[in-house]
Formats: C-alpha cells, structure tokens, sequence
C-alpha cells in the first residue's frame, strides 16, 4: 500500500472511530476495538482517545458482568464482553515502550472501577472477566517497566483504599515492593492489602523479610527512637487482624528473637510502655496471638519464663486461657493444633526441659490429649518407654489423670463410662510401649558402633519394665490419689499375655543376639524386670477381671523358662533371687487355677528331665552313651518276633542290658555312678514344683499330678502302669525289657528320682507311682544275685536303698516292713533277693497300694493308721528268721521290729 492510499485509509478509520463513539452505542463495540487498536499502532497521537474509549469499554463490561442476569439473553448485549477480550491480549503484547502509558492507565482504570463499585464484595469484582483481563494487563506491563517507575504505579494503588484486592493481585507479580510499602500504611489499611497477598504463598518470603526489617530497625541502638517506638505496637496490632503477617512474625521465631535482640526488645518495652501507642499492647492482647500462633512461640515462652516474671505471669495466663477454649469442643484452637503436628517436639521437651517447662508442657498435653485420644495414646506409650527419672512418671500419672477428669462434673452420670474409654486407652498405650520397646532393641545403635557403651546400659524394654515398676509401687502404696484406680495395673493386666511372651523370649537360651543391638547386652536384668512386673500385679481376679486362660498359660510357660534360665546364673545371689521371683509367680498362676498347675507341673518336669537335665547332673540317654545308635530293643527284634524273646528272658540279655543299651567291647559299664539328687538345682526344681501347690488339700492334689506325670513321661507304654502288683514269675517272662528301659530311665534322671522322692512326702500320691517302683523291684529281684563285681553291687544297693526309702517314706511298707531299709546293709544278696520277694514283692502284690488305705485328718494331712495295716506273719517271718541266724549282728533291730508286734499278737 502506497503512502498516499495508507494515510487515506487512516483517515477512515479515524472518521468512523470517532463518529461511533459519540454515539455512545456499544452494539458496535467490537468494530470499534478494532479501530483502536489499528489506531493504537499506527497512529499514536490518538492513543489518550483510544484509551479513553478502552475504559467507557471496560466499565460498561464491568456493569454487563455485575447484572448480567438483569440483561435479556441478546448478542448485542455481549459487545463489550467481546470488545474486552479483544483488548486485553493488544495490551499485554506493546512491549516497553507502551509499558509506561498502559500500566498508569490499567492502575487508574482499576482505581476508577473499585471506587465506583465499592458497594460491591471484593470476591464479587475480582471475579468477573473484565477486571480479571485488567488485572492481567497491568501485571504484565508491570513486569516491563523499571524499579522506579514500578514503584510509582504501586504507590499510586496503594493510594486507593477502594482496591488493596488490586494490590494484593498485582502484589503476586512484586511482593518485594508491595509488602514494605503495605506496612507502611495503618493497621487497617496493610490489613486489607496482605490478606490479598497472603492467597499468594510465595510473597510470605518477603512479607517476613519487610516485617524483619522493621522491627530490626524498630529496636535498633540511634538517635531515632522515638520516631520508631510505635513500629512494635503497630506490629502486633497488625498481627491481630492479618494471619499473614502473624505468621511471618512467629515463623523462625527462635531464630529471630535470639538473646541478644530478647534484651534489645526488653528495653525498648521498658521505655516505651507508658505511650499512648502501647496502650493496646496487654496481656489480653498477647494472649489472643499467642492463641493464634505456632507452639514455637510457647517454646520460647517457656524459656524466658524461667527468668522474667513478666513472661512467667503471661506463661500462666495463656495455660488458663487454653483450658477455659478447650470448654467448646467446637472451637478450633491453631496453638493445640499446632502442638499435635509436632506432638514430638513436645514430648521431648517434657523429658529434657527444667521444672517450669515440664510443668506447663504436661498441661498442654493434657489439652491435646483430651481433644485427640490417639495422642494419649502415643503420650503414654512415649513416656513408658523414655522416662528415666521420678520425675517425668509423676507428670505421666499427672497427664493421665488430668485428661481422664478434665471437664467432668465430679456427679456426672458419664464418669464411669468416660474413665472405662480411658482405661481402653491407657491399655493400649502399654501395649504400643512394650512392643516399641522390644523393637528398639533390634534396632543398630551408635552406641554400640562407636564403641562408647555405658557399664550400667539397659535394653529398652528393661527402661519400660522399671518405669511400670514404679508405678505398680505408687499404685500399691495407695498414697497417690490419681492412681487409686489402678489404672496402670489394670492395663498391664490386660497385656499380661504380651508380658509373658516378652519374658518368654528373653529368658531363652536359644535367643539370637544380633551385634550393636539392645539384644546384645546381658538379658537377665530385663527377664527379672519382666518377672517383678508379672509379680506386682493381680493375676487372681479379685481387684479386677481375671485374665483370660490363654494368657495364664502364656505366663505360666514364660515363668518356667525363666526358672530354667535362672538355674544357670553364677552369681549365688542373683541366681536364689530369680529362682525366688519364679517360684512367687508359679505360686499366684496356679492358687486359683487348676489348668495353670498342671502346665506348670508338666513343664518344669519335663523340661528338668529332658531339656536341662544336665543343669541337674543327669545323663541324658542319647546316642552318645550307645556307640552304634540303636536301642537294644531294635537289636534284639532283628533275631525273632517279639512274642519269643519274651519266652526266655536269656534272650533279653542277647545284644546287652536293658536300659543301658549294647555292651561295651571292653566289658566295662558306662554312665558312672547314679547322679546325685542332693544337689541346689534339684532342691530349687523340687521348690518350684512345691510353689504350684498350695495347702495341704493342693499338695496332695499337686503331688497326685506329679507322680501321674512322671509315670507317663518314664513309662514307654500304658500298659501295665495301674496300681496291682503282679506276679514276680510274669515280670520275668512278660514286662521285664519294660520294667529295666524304667529303671533305667529313672537312675539317670537325678530330676524323676527327687520328684519321686517329693511325691512320697504326699502319702497317698505314691500309690499312683506303682509302676516305677514294681520296675526298680522287679529288676533287682532279677539282677542283685547275679554281679560279683563291686561297682555293680553298689550300684544295686544303692538302687535298693532308693525304693526302700521312698517306700517307707510313702508309708508303703507298713511297720516291721518299713525297717527293712536298716537291715538291707547287713544281708547277702541271697537274702535281700529272699526278702524283698517275701516281705516287699509278695506284700505288695496282696496288699496293693492304693489311696484308699489313706485317711484324712482333721489338719487335711494323709496318713496310714499304724494299727490297722499290721502286716501279717506270712510276710515278716522272712526278716524274723534273718535275724535270728544273725542275732549277734542285727539282734539290737529284733525289739524295735517284733517285740511290739507279739505283744499285741
């Protein structure tokens, strides 16, 4: 286009642009934007009437917007919502150089519309297009003009009261102008401004740093002081009503209020707190934003409280304040929120901080956990576990009461039922520390890797069981008023189960000790922890609900492995302390349960006679004591069916000797002498089973289950274990391999030999043990004429000795009978083989013992009337006769055994 058609052709344009605006018709809006915006571009001194008739553009759309219900559904009407959509992107890409027209003209068109629509809510303006296009296009053109002249148009906005939303919005794009500036206005106006910013999260960055700046320069050592002593005032006021700058203020607060700047501020308080500006500055005041801040703020509360009585006094005005909102559950207090984000942070200071600290903190965490009980929980749970001194106990019952019984009426009809919830609670904050607790000691500590363990280092669940200790002690002093319910016993007792596995895996022998763990130190102080918190507590029922059978059983078997591990402890003290602590506990499991006993009873034997049998001296019948690992039994089934050994008992003898298993190639007999049953463990294992037994009626019942026990645990068959005596020939053809694998078993078990011996003691319990005795007879009616050699008649007279004892002590053998044990060392094996078929085998066997030929007297004790069990002469005349021949040796026994017998005859 030549020049002359290209002015011809602007001319046009300027015709027709200013004959459609003095019309005042915005149905044509859309021809004449463009018009403008042509003439915007090519003919700049048309550029204040372009814009002018831009902003009657705008406002108009502003007024379409606002009513656009009002406006009947036709196109015309969208004129100028067309015309503004036009304009805004012409407008945003003039470049710099229109930037410095463009921006004023945004900023003042802005101005203009808030003004004239101040009626209206900001959220109302700020959302319809026009403003929004505005809005933009100054943001835009902000950004493309230099610091100065940025700062003008910023300046000029905040000059309008009518648009601090403005501000905030273009604010987004500048907040390093617009915050300093904002502050710079009163309380009200910088209010408006910054709750618009606040919507932007990245201008709380220079928020914060405009707000540093000014208090830094507010405390600042010069000579203008008194021109800024209204800045820390301001500040707060401001802090009251804008969220935004009261988060810029408590955010980092430890950092910005160091002790250094603590004094400064102290100061300038103390100098200027008598202005009129500082009027508004009270306690009330401070309380309300420190309801509102972050619990920061109170950590650096409680650090100056401790020397400031200013700050003491606020300390405790802000706790009452606190309790007082917490009355409406409804109500959302931001300084407990903040507390239960960082539930941590607090509980940390409970443990490390001075008394005033801990004191305040347990307050507030009474607070939070009476609004969220899961933090009561994990309070209770943190507190069990890293406590260490009386100290942080005390404010642990202290939390516990004060959340069970805050804001309950001391009438209230919901008491019980709010302190049962509780209870669920406190139940389940045990359980979380005693699983915490084991975990942790699996855990690698730097510690152990540094090499700087302490000497007197504890596993975690050793801290928890002394933490529960200690408590158990207040609750059973019944001087702590707030414990007088039990709350910790009870939820210990609900966890008995979990206590009882704890101690089970930690008193096992077989326990992996992971290296640079808790798990690696010695385990006994925690399994003696875990079994004085066992026996603290009530396992009976009678304080509250009994626990449940599976619990009792889990206790009982934990308790006896205890036992066990106790055995092998070196230190005499330690080990008599533990074996005490045990026998405490087996004695409360089994008093009131019946189950627990027999568990307990069949436990420890079997664990005395197979597992830990060497604890006690007794050889164990392995395939180390026979050199080919076969039992003579399976030997001997390799020449014959079995219903022919049984016809010769010469067959039995075919591979070796029952119970011992195969000869030895050199003639010699292993195993040694029999193991001794006088020895400390075996009277602490007696002990043990002794505890499961309680007065004379449970003895008797213990014992009974004793003898039944070791009967089925020696016996390798049920048959013939009943109580009859048979004849001696059927023991030598029938059940002698049977009766010598007994015997057998029984003289290496130094355990089955004293329990034997116990049960005597319980007279009528031995009758049930019929079996053991028939075999060690049995046998040695066999076996005590046919070795010469010395070892061997020892060991048959010791074996002799045993029964006889037992049987005696059993009232078994009746008087004369009984004295037989006094006669057995002075007699040949002939004779002690002639009177123990006579008077013990033959008696026995027509006599059978049985529990019926026990009374019960008045004292609950069991005895045999001497009177009327008076043996007949049939079977004392064999010892009558023996005496006799050797008067002068055995003559002083002959008045003690007949010369009362033939009187009464």
């Amino acid at each position: 286009m030549n020049p002359q058609s290209k002015s011809t052709a602007l001319s046009a344009d300027l015709n027709n642009f200013i004959y459609g605006v003095s019309r005042r018709n915005f149905q044509n809006a859309p021809e004449l934007t463009k018009i403008g915006i042509s003439l915007l571009k090519n003919f700049p001194a048309a550029r204040d009437a372009v814009l002018e008739y831009f902003a009657m553009v705008f406002h108009d759309a502003v007024n379409v917007s606002i009513n656009q219900g009002d406006y009947e559904p036709d196109s015309n009407v969208n004129g100028s919502l067309e015309s503004v959509s036009m304009i805004g992107p012409e407008l945003c890409n003039l470049g710099e150089s229109w930037a410095p027209f463009i921006a004023p003209w945004c900023i003042n068109l802005i101005m203009d519309i808030a003004t004239d629509k101040a009626n209206l809510p900001n959220s109302t303006l700020q959302t319809t297009d026009p403003v929004r296009v505005l809005l933009d296009i100054t943001t835009q053109n902000l950004t493309l003009l230099n610091s100065e002249e940025r700062a003008k148009c910023i300046d000029m906005m905040l000059g309008c009261r009518a648009c601090s939303w403005a501000v905030g919005w273009v604010g987004r794009a500048e907040p390093a102008l617009v915050a300093p500036r904002a502050l710079a206005l009163g309380a009200d106006a910088a209010r408006a401004v910054l709750a618009h910013l606040a919507n932007h999260p990245p201008a709380l960055f220079h928020v914060r740093a405009a707000i540093v700046e000014l208090f830094q320069e507010a405390i600042k050592e010069d000579s203008q002081a008194d021109k800024k002593r209204d800045v820390i005032p301001y500040l707060l006021n401001l802090a009251s009503k804008s969220d935004i700058v009261l988060k810029a203020l408590t955010q980092d607060i430890e950092q910005t209020l160091t002790d250094d700047v603590m004094e400064r501020l102290c100061a300038v308080c103390a100098t200027h707190r008598n202005s009129g500006a500082w009027e508004g500055v009270g306690p009330d005041s401070l309380v309300a934003l420190l309801l509102r801040s972050d619990v920061h703020c109170l950590f650096l509360l409680l650090k100056h409280a401790q020397n400031n009585l200013f700050t003491r006094q606020l300390l405790e005005y802000l706790l009452q304040k606190l309790e007082y909102e917490c009355l409406f559950p409804d109500k959302n207090v931001p300084l407990l929120t903040s507390a239960a984000e960082e539930i941590s942070t607090v509980r940390e200071k409970l443990l490390t901080g001075n008394q005033l600290e801990q004191y305040s903190i347990a307050r507030i965490l009474i607070l939070v956990c009476y609004n969220l009980p899961s933090e009561f929980v994990t309070t209770i749970s943190y507190l069990l576990q890293y406590s260490r001194n009386d100290t942080t106990l005390a404010l642990l019952v202290r939390i516990i009461s004060g959340t069970i019984t805050m804001h309950t009426p001391n009438d209230s009809t919901d008491i019980s039922t709010d302190t049962e919830r509780y209870q669920n609670f406190i139940k389940i904050g045990v359980e979380y520390a005693l699983r915490e607790s084991m975990m942790s000691d699996t855990q690698i500590k730097r510690c152990f890797i540094e090499g700087n363990v302490t000497k007197d280092q504890k596993t975690y669940l050793h801290h928890f069981c002394l933490n529960i200790i200690k408590l158990l002690r207040w609750e059973n002093s019944n001087l702590v008023s707030h414990l007088r319910t039990r709350p910790i016993g009870r939820a210990v007792e609900a966890n008995l189960q979990r206590v009882g596995v704890a101690l089970h895996e930690y008193a096992s022998l077989l326990r992996i000790h992971k290296p640079y763990t808790m798990i690696s130190l010695p385990e006994m102080p925690t399994c003696h922890a875990l079994a004085e918190v066992l026996d603290r507590v009530d396992m009976t029922g009678t304080k509250a609900p009994p626990p449940s059978v599976e619990a009792i059983l889990k206790v009982v078997q934990a308790t006896v492995r205890y036992f066990f591990r106790c055995l092998h402890i070196e230190d005499t003290m330690e080990k008599i302390t533990g074996v005490q602590s045990a026998c405490r506990l087996l004695r409360k499991l089994c008093v009131h349960s019946k189950l627990a006993r027999a568990l307990a009873l069949r436990e420890l034997l079997e664990t005395g006679m197979f597992r830990e049998e060497r604890a006690f001296g007794s050889r164990p019948h392995t395939a180390a004591s026979q050199p080919h690992g076969h039992l003579l039994m399976h030997l001997n089934h390799q020449h014959g069916p079995i219903t022919q050994l049984t016809q010769s008992h010469t067959s039995v003898f075919h591979a070796g000797i029952i119970g011992k298993g195969v000869r030895k190639g050199n003639g010699q007999e292993d195993g040694g002498a029999i193991p001794p049953i006088l020895t400390t463990n075996n009277e602490l294992l007696m002990g043990a089973l002794m505890s499961c037994m309680d007065g004379n009626s449970g003895i008797v019942e213990g014992a009974t289950s004793v003898s039944l026990l070791l009967v089925e645990l020696v016996s390798p068959d049920v048959m013939y274990n009943g109580l009859p005596w048979p004849d001696e020939d059927f023991t030598k053809q029938v059940s002698i391999e049977r009766e010598l694998y007994m015997r057998g078993a029984v003289e290496r078990c130094a355990v089955g030999r004293a329990a034997l011996r116990r049960v005597a003691r319980a007279r009528p319990a031995l009758c049930l043990a019929s079996a053991l005795l028939r075999a060690s007879a049995a046998t040695l009616l066999h076996r005590l004429h046919r070795h010469a050699q010395s070892a061997e008649t020892a060991r048959e007279m010791a074996a002799l000795t045993e029964l006889l004892s037992t049987m005696t002590l059993g009232q078994l053998l009746p008087h004369p009978l009984s004295h037989m044990l006094e006669l057995a060392p002075e007699l040949t094996a002939n004779e002690l083989v002639q009177v123990l078929r006579d008077c013990l085998w033959n008696y026995t066997r027509d006599h059978v013992p049985s529990p019926a030929l026990f009374t019960c007297d008045s004292s609950g004790l069991h005895w045999r009337d001497p009177s009327t069990c008076k043996p007949p002469s049939t079977y004392t005349d064999t010892l009558r006769l023996i005496i006799q021949k050797r008067i002068s040796k055995l003559g002083h026994l002959y008045p003690i055994m007949f010369l009362n017998l033939e009187k009464e005859n």
